[in-house]
């Protein structure tokens, strides 16, 4: 397991691309993704105004 946890905001989860290149590094195990409720709230909202 790495020593590494990035905060993702939602700025990097939505657009799609980003968001998969950054998961598929942590699933690499390169560091641990995480995020709030919030964030994962607002990138949602975000694919329906999008």
């Amino acid at each position: 397991m790495n020593n590494y946890t990035a905060l993702l905001d939602a700025n990097v989860l939505y657009p799609a691309p980003l968001r998969d290149i950054l998961l598929q590094l942590a699933v690499a195990d390169l560091f641990r993704a995480k995020w709030t409720a919030d964030i994962h709230r607002e990138w949602i909202e975000a694919l329906n105004v999008g």
